[in-house]
């Protein structure tokens, strides 16, 4: 996908320099620099994971090394 102008709404805006030093964007439509917009992803998907029993989810625990989905149910696999 390539970044969009934020002065003239246009698309191409390109990196500029030496690939080993790139030091800023050029729109080739007006000539803006590091005028470019930035994306906002629509939407961001939950993570998912299984729970012991089989039932999926969202993720709703993190014990701080180790993020898990228990589905609270009554096997004491389902919760934490």
């Amino acid at each position: 996908m390539s970044m969009v102008c934020g002065n003239c709404n246009q698309a191409g805006i390109r990196w500029m320099g030496p690939f080993s030093n790139l030091t800023h964007t050029e729109c080739p439509h007006c000539g803006g620099t590091n005028c470019q917009v930035v994306e906002q992803s629509d939407e961001v998907e939950p993570e998912l994971a299984n729970c012991g029993c089989g039932a999926r989810g969202e993720v709703n625990y993190d014990d701080g090394h180790e993020r898990r989905y228990y589905c609270y149910g009554s096997l004491p696999m389902c919760s934490p």
